[in-house]
């Protein structure tokens, strides 16, 4: 599936993600209206995130990667849970997102902040679900929190016309006749991002975390598309990898 998505189909999957979250960290709070957090404007966005408030955030990766991004935003008023419980909430909204976005885990938790979660970015969207308190979620209740998915944009796709074959014999072609082309093959162990500064920092010895643990498997790209995934083995004093699952396409 396609991981580009429009705020119709993010904000049902988003609303039920939040209410995992909160259920996670043991909030007593139900999930709000959904709404547009980039679309308020400047001044609604500010409103949305308070000055002061806590941010987390990490990316949501699908088959193929990076498929989005979950935050978790609490009030100045709200206290603190520990970055591990944070981790843990907001690993349990996959569930919730993974046929709407197709995310299927969660990368690493990092603190951030308002500024970097309420400037729109050009070519995606962010569904916003607040955490409201008590039976009566009107929009001026008291907020506990709120769960932001960052999502790519759908995008309107032509409908290319109808195109009949040309004219002619056809050419029987054997897959043999490619047999000798050479395609790029590609094992990616693992993901993460970090700040410039912490880039520029980079030395010999330095060690940069990947978002995947050690007993995950690590994924195979062949010209770019994923096509299986295996373990990392040794062969002739050279790495290899031993393929345990192939991926089929549509």
């Amino acid at each position: 599936m396609s991981v580009e998505t429009d705020l119709a189909v993010v904000g049902p999957a988003a609303s039920e993600a939040a209410a995992l979250v909160a259920e996670s960290l043991g909030l007593e709070a139900r999930p709000g209206e959904g709404f547009d957090l980039w679309g308020l404007g400047e001044d609604g966005s500010g409103e949305a995130v308070p000055k002061g408030a806590t941010v987390w955030s990490t990316e949501l990766l699908g088959p193929s990667g990076h498929c989005g991004e979950i935050a978790l935003v609490l009030p100045p008023d709200v206290p603190v849970p520990p970055e591990s419980a944070i981790a843990t909430a907001l690993s349990r909204s996959i569930p919730a997102l993974n046929e709407a976005v197709g995310a299927e885990r969660v990368g690493v938790v990092k603190s951030s902040d308002a500024e970097a979660l309420t400037g729109a970015r050009p070519g995606q969207r962010a569904m916003a679900v607040p955490l409201l308190v008590g039976s009566a979620l009107t929009p001026g209740g008291q907020h506990a929190g709120l769960l932001v998915v960052i999502t790519p944009a759908a995008e309107a796709v032509a409908e290319l016309p109808h195109l009949d074959p040309m004219p002619g014999p056809a050419v029987a072609r054997s897959i043999a006749t490619f047999g000798d082309v050479e395609m790029s093959v590609s094992v990616e162990l693992g993901r993460t991002k970090i700040p410039i500064r912490d880039l520029l920092n980079i030395h010999n010895g330095a060690v940069v975390q990947l978002d995947r643990p050690v007993t995950h498997p690590v994924d195979l790209f062949v010209q770019g598309t994923l096509i299986a995934r295996g373990e990392v083995v040794v062969v002739d004093e050279c790495f290899a990898v031993r393929v345990t699952e192939l991926l089929t396409g549509d």
